[in-house]
């Protein structure tokens, strides 16, 4: 590509995670950092407390009492 017009053309019909790792590229070459979390739209973002709880269901209780911990690790469940 020659010209800056061609090279915009070419940017424009980039899916937006290359388009995003174009601009992480040239912001390197430019001598500017720049972080994923400044690239990446609020909206996208997510973290741990955006996980609904695991539902495990109920543990049922062992018939003898024993420890279902113990009989995992002794081979016998």
């Amino acid at each position: 590509m020659s010209s800056l017009a061609e090279i915009e053309r070419a940017a424009a019909s980039l899916p937006k995670r290359e388009l995003e790792q174009l601009f992480i590229f040239l912001a390197g070459q430019l001598g500017r950092g720049v972080s994923t979390a400044e690239t990446t739209p609020p909206t996208e973002r997510h973290g741990i407390l955006d996980i609904p709880p695991a539902r495990l269901g109920q543990m049922l209780p062992q018939p003898d009492g024993g420890d279902l911990l113990d009989e995992m690790l002794e081979g016998r469940a």
